[in-house]
């Protein structure tokens, strides 16, 4: 079928952005990606005790992207502007 939504997106292709929030509000951003199953993969960052903030690594499907950038637009909006996306070095 011509013109499906996905067609000629390799499956298997995915992005990979990281994010930093204040700590004080991860468990939030956790159960917004946990509510929103499917959209992308993520993990929590290594961090020292005392830290403010928790840096996660989102494993984004190409397929899915838009769905994710929505839902940080949602997120940035109701941290008050406290999610910010940070650089991934590439070797």
């Amino acid at each position: 079928m011509k013109g499906q939504p996905g067609e000629g997106i390799d499956p298997a292709a995915s992005v990979v952005r990281r994010i930093r929030v204040r700590s004080d509000d991860s468990a939030f951003v956790y159960s917004i990606f946990e509510a929103s199953e499917g959209v992308c993969a993520y993990s929590t960052l290594p961090h020292q005790p005392g830290d403010r903030h928790r840096d996660l690594e989102l494993v984004i499907p190409v397929g899915q992207l838009p769905e994710v950038e929505r839902i940080l637009n949602d997120l940035t909006d109701r941290l008050a502007g406290e999610l910010y996306e940070l650089k991934i070095d590439s070797a």
